[in-house]
């Protein structure tokens, strides 16, 4: 996986990945996804801490690493 690539997070959410490493919140790696439709829960920030940037607000999403492809 590679910051702007195409990605689906468990086969079924389409976006672009653009965020992958360590996060605040939880264990191990974690891709930070702009997903295609506005189904997210934010826009790259997670409590104050800024991961990535979305076009738009709910966009945002984060999902362990083994579940992107």
């Amino acid at each position: 996986l590679q910051i702007g690539d195409r990605v689906l997070i468990s086969g079924v959410k389409p976006g672009v990945l653009r965020y992958l490493g360590n996060v605040h919140f939880a264990e191990g790696e974690w891709c930070g996804i702009e997903l295609d439709e506005p189904e997210g829960k934010h826009n790259g920030e997670v409590e104050g801490k800024k991961y990535f940037q979305c076009s738009e607000d709910h966009r945002g999403i984060f999902a362990p690493s083994f579940k992107v492809v």
